[in-house]
């Protein structure tokens, strides 16, 4: 009865519908989907689910479901019974050859090509970038974007930007690895760099340039030092940051920028702030004189 009922559901997964390239859990193309538990298959004919309890894994071609539980939700297509959805429950993990994803509970709606991962947290895994949340992490797989909710964090490398809500759009590159291209964040942005620390309200990260902006009640803080504005841009690859007192073009912020700097203490006995910098021209000294 087991082997039965792994067979009437691989036969209704094989039904799913390929989807493009990227990480998702019709990368196998036309290949049926093998569906292994430890514990049986159940198949609710008059409910429509078919449901594989017990270390569940569902295998599409290169793609890998693992679950304690996995149900698949069928219908009535035009070819046959197809799958609509599949939920996988406990100990979720989702893996590509180069990709991984894992939480407690998935749901993969086939019709809108989504993925909704829950999780404290749960996390998306590229060979170069990493995205968790504590709340939901969807991945849309039509446009490669993963939308993070509650204490959203992407991390690339020693950059890391953190946010309410984090909306990461991906590209594939030549090998088919997905790629961070730009994130956008919204509430409590954190924006950390081994030399600073950018905070704003709301903020974006290109990655291919490695410019960030930061707008809001924008906060820079380097080594001990802070300044205070309402537009900051970041320029991650040459260290350069500038903050302005109000967002170009617009209204928020009194166009002041404050600064605090904290004294630089060479020894017990020295306490003096330093500020380095250029000294005014000849011409400027001589102007400031007559006046």
């Amino acid at each position: 009865m087991r082997r039965l009922a792994a067979t009437l559901l691989l036969a209704l997964l094989g039904a799913v519908p390929a989807q493009a390239q990227g990480f998702n859990l019709s990368r196998g193309n036309d290949a049926q989907i093998q569906v292994y538990a430890d514990q049986g298959i159940e198949w609710l004919s008059e409910a429509n689910r078919v449901i594989a309890r017990g270390n569940a894994k569902a295998i599409r071609g290169d793609m890998t479901v693992t679950a304690d539980s996995l149900t698949a939700h069928y219908r009535a297509g035009p070819n046959g019974d197809e799958i609509w959805r599949l939920d996988a429950d406990g100990n979720v993990v989702i893996t590509s050859p180069t990709e991984k994803a894992t939480g407690t509970k998935a749901i993969y709606d086939l019709d809108k090509a989504v993925v909704v991962l829950h999780g404290q947290p749960a996390v998306l895994t590229t060979p170069k970038e990493t995205v968790t949340a504590n709340d939901t992490l969807e991945y849309w797989e039509k446009t490669q974007m993963a939308v993070a909710r509650g204490n959203a964090v992407a991390t690339q490398k020693d950059r890391k930007i953190r946010a309410d809500t984090l909306t990461s759009h991906f590209k594939e590159n030549a090998r088919q690895e997905l790629e961070l291209n730009r994130a956008d964040a919204y509430g409590h942005v954190v924006l950390t760099t081994p030399k600073e620390e950018v905070v704003g309200d709301r903020g974006d990260y290109n990655i291919e340039t490695g410019i960030a902006t930061v707008t809001g009640s924008v906060k820079i803080t380097r080594e001990g030092n802070e300044l205070n504005g309402a537009y900051a841009h970041v320029n991650l690859n040459t260290g350069i940051s500038k903050l302005f007192g109000a967002v170009p073009g617009g209204k928020d912020g009194d166009g002041r920028v404050r600064g605090t700097f904290h004294p630089e203490k060479k020894d017990a006995g020295d306490r003096r702030a330093v500020f380095k910098g250029a000294g005014p021209t000849p011409q400027g000294e001589a102007g400031r004189r007559k006046e």
